[in-house]
């Protein structure tokens, strides 16, 4: 299609300083003449675009042209490029070529925007995988089917619709519409197996008008946990927990207030603090601790 051509030169000029028209009938597999065409087309819509002849001449755009400029504040170009680079940082594909296209249409040239490591996803070719078909059911309101493992190493298979990828304390959930269920659910990415994008499609709209936050609350394993940290981490504190859900005491001990997920990742956290920390519900936690460390001791006996 002529438009789709048209739009494709523009990116192309604005990727390079400048282009023949020979080298742009390659790529776009027609005449020379057609891409002339081409080219008056996009002058006479405004584009300010030139040709220059004779040896190192060639097609090119006039300096400093900003394409859809006005379609978006500087903010909004800002935070779009910022998400964009985010995703990028964590190992995902098919993103460097977007990052490049916006940067020259918002005409940024401003590189390594944010640094972000999110290991717990992205470090294996499988859990990579993972995300770009889950990408593409949701993009593509497509319901898709896995198999779940729960805290416990309980199966279960699950047909859901995707809603929405969702990176909160340190892991990435899917938020879904449980088909098996019938109702919302959250899904530890890491926990789905197996995962499997259906030909069936799904209108988003129809989940529009309902509560779709995110709560951990939607987790089976979920906890209120309280605890009590003393005063030699301190430095751990505000930086690990939200201010609202700190407390600090008369002897210089913070008490924490949270809701959490329960799992080998909490355990292990727990663990970090050494004799630092005291659980005060729920106490069962206290039996869990109190065996891995039992263990851990044999294991260097």
């Amino acid at each position: 299609m002529q438009i789709d051509r048209l739009f494709k030169i523009v990116y192309i000029l604005l990727d390079k300083e400048q282009i023949t028209a020979k080298e742009l009938s390659e790529i776009f597999e027609v005449s020379t003449r057609t891409i002339y065409r081409d080219i008056e087309t996009l002058s006479l819509a405004g584009i300010p675009i030139y040709t220059s002849k004779g040896k190192g001449g060639g097609i090119s755009l006039l300096d400093n042209f900003v394409m859809n400029k006005s379609v978006l504040s500087n903010e909004e170009q800002n935070n779009l490029l910022m998400g964009l680079e985010t995703l990028k940082v964590t190992g995902y594909e098919n993103v460097d070529g977007s990052i490049l296209k916006l940067k020259n249409l918002f005409n940024k040239k401003i590189d390594n925007w944010i640094e972000v490591d999110f290991s717990n996803w992205g470090g294996s070719k499988v859990e990579k995988a993972k995300f770009e078909t889950l990408k593409f059911s949701l993009t593509n309101c497509r319901t898709i089917q896995f198999d779940y493992y729960n805290l416990f190493g309980d199966k279960t298979n699950r047909i859901v619709n995707p809603i929405k990828l969702i990176f909160k304390h340190k892991a990435w959930y899917l938020q879904a519409f449980c088909l098996l269920k019938n109702d919302f659910r959250i899904f530890k990415a890491y926990r789905i197996k197996k995962l499997i994008v259906t030909e069936h499609t799904f209108d988003r709209s129809y989940y529009n008008a309902a509560d779709t936050t995110f709560s951990y609350k939607n987790e089976p394993n979920v906890i209120d946990l309280k605890i009590i940290l003393s005063s030699q981490v301190k430095h751990r504190v505000y930086d690990e927990f939200d201010e609202k859900d700190v407390t600090k005491n008369l002897d210089g001990s913070f008490t924490i207030d949270i809701i959490i997920a329960e799992d080998e990742w909490l355990y292990n956290y727990i663990i970090s603090f050494g004799e630092h920390i005291n659980i005060i519900t729920p106490k069962y936690i206290r039996g869990i601790i109190k065996n891995k460390l039992e263990i851990t001791l044999k294991n260097y006996k």
